[in-house]
């Protein structure tokens, strides 16, 4: 699994418990059979989801 610092993830969201929700979410429709945004590096959904965040291709609502 990544670990992505805070402060690149406080630039997203200043709110942890946001970023984890986003983070959730993702990993629930990756597990549900969406498709990948970004490259596919891992096979884990929660660290595909993080690394989508990181990469700004899901945003918060």
């Amino acid at each position: 699994m990544i670990n992505p610092s805070f402060k690149e993830l406080s630039e997203i969201s200043k709110s942890r418990y946001e970023i984890c929700m986003m983070a959730s979410k993702r990993a629930r429709r990756i597990v549900d059979g969406s498709k990948f945004l970004g490259e596919k590096k891992q096979f884990k959904p929660v660290t595909c989801a993080l690394e989508e965040i990181m990469e700004r291709k899901v945003v918060k609502k």
